[in-house]
């Protein structure tokens, strides 16, 4: 892949890769790093991507593993009102499914906003976080149960 197709791709994925780097470090200046962070180690091992086909769930799966070396590095208090503010322009009205998403336990609120947000499958998840299938499933509906009894 060439230097301009690779940041090609990193833009049309930035934002998705914010919002998932957001959903587990919980706050805006770790994510950006982890961002910044999987940039980086991507260019640097583009070589080891045999199929552009799979780009995205690479590069996910590079973040998820850069957000989570940074949440365990940092293990900081949440910071919701900075997120809130970046991820809805400043503006008043916070989100209630968003905010309540980012309520849900760490192993549950990444799964649905790669679900739900970026619309990647079950099977996807699955690569990406280095699950079985089965797990992403049974974790997904234990979210959407969680979800409903937190939004009721």
């Amino acid at each position: 892949m060439e230097s301009e197709e690779f940041i090609s791709r990193i833009k049309e994925y930035k934002k998705e890769m914010f919002l998932l780097a957001v959903s587990i470090v919980k706050n805006y200046h770790d994510a950006e790093d982890a961002v910044a962070e999987t940039m980086l180690r991507a260019y640097e091992k583009i070589h080891t991507l045999d199929d552009k086909e799979y780009f995205k769930f690479w590069i996910m799966q590079i973040l998820v593993n850069n957000a989570r070396m940074i949440l365990r590095k940092n293990k900081r208090v949440v910071c919701t009102e900075e997120m809130d503010r970046y991820m809805l322009g400043n503006s008043e009205c916070i989100s209630d499914v968003w905010e309540t998403v980012l309520a849900l336990e760490d192993e549950l609120r990444t799964i649905v906003v790669l679900y739900y947000y970026q619309g990647f499958k079950i099977s996807e998840i699955a690569n990406v976080l280095d699950l079985p299938e089965g797990t992403i499933k049974s974790r997904l509906s234990r979210a959407r149960k969680n979800l409903r009894e937190l939004l009721n």
